[in-house]
């Protein structure tokens, strides 16, 4: 808790998003006034390395990608931009590259650290998703529409395959492919869920979590690939207040999420019976 302290502490605003990098060395933070702001440790201490403006507006959301591509970390806010930057010698943030493809808010993006290419998916408060590939030396894009009511969260299962929810109930597996320069992105299928999906969580390719509610209430659904390679959706956890954020940790060994108030809780993976 003193390292996470002294990080709130030394940021004026509100802080609106914070991802920890591959190797867990290095903090990257946004804030509502649109900073990105970098922390590394440092002889057990988070100390502020670097601070760039990033977005005029509130950051939505930060992501890492892969060591192996610099790094290169994404940012996407309320001024509808997605940036990419990456760390120089010194911590010099960068900006290598952006696009405003989006019409409306960008309220989410993640990279995909399972795939040999430097791949990245944003998603739009109007349902729009716009995938944003390295390939020949040049950044190339393609948008396309995926939810009614807006994007809230994305992750991947696999090198080729992403899973988006949304606003409109409906949770969806994509296959993206590359032909000629072009990205080509399919709609493998669409999966109904019952209540609003706030959020998402991959295990591996046959298991994922996602939160969402039902009137004052918070759901927790665990997905499973049955053995007729069909999904099937178990409700694991029910909660007495609204649920914004669901994930597995990184041993997959339970499953955290944080409800409306900000209180976090565990589900341990062991404990749960289907």
């Amino acid at each position: 808790m003193e390292e996470i302290d002294t990080i709130i502490s030394d940021i004026p605003e509100d802080i609106t998003d914070i991802e920890i990098d591959y190797y867990g060395s290095e903090l990257a933070v946004g804030t509502s006034s649109g900073k990105l702001c970098l922390y590394k440790n440092v002889n057990g201490k988070m100390s502020k390395t670097s601070e760039i403006p990033s977005h005029i507006g509130p950051i939505y959301k930060v992501s890492w990608s892969h060591p192996s591509f610099g790094p290169i970390l994404a940012t996407c806010g309320f001024d509808r931009k997605v940036n990419l930057f990456t760390i120089k010698g010194n911590n010099v943030i960068e900006k290598i590259f952006d696009h405003e493809m989006h019409e409306n808010c960008v309220k989410y993006l993640k990279f995909n650290i399972l795939s040999n290419d430097l791949f990245l998916v944003s998603g739009c408060l109007n349902g729009n998703i716009v995938v944003c590939l390295y390939l020949d030396k040049k950044f190339i894009l393609e948008k396309i529409f995926a939810h009614n009511y807006g994007v809230n969260s994305i992750d991947f299962i696999d090198d080729k395959t992403f899973i988006t929810c949304g606003n409109d109930n409906k949770i969806k597996i994509w296959k993206y492919s590359q032909e000629n320069g072009k990205i080509v992105i399919n709609n493998e299928l669409t999966l109904n869920d019952d209540n609003s999906t706030k959020d998402i969580s991959v295990k591996d390719n046959k298991h994922f979590v996602c939160c969402g509610e039902s009137g004052d209430e918070g759901i927790v659904n665990y997905w499973i690939l049955n053995d007729e390679n069909k999904w099937e959706s178990h409700e694991i956890r029910r909660h007495e207040t609204k649920i914004e954020k669901v994930r597995f940790n990184e041993e997959h060994t339970c499953i955290a999420f944080v409800d409306i108030e900000g209180k976090e809780n565990l589900i341990m993976e062991n404990e749960i019976n289907l």
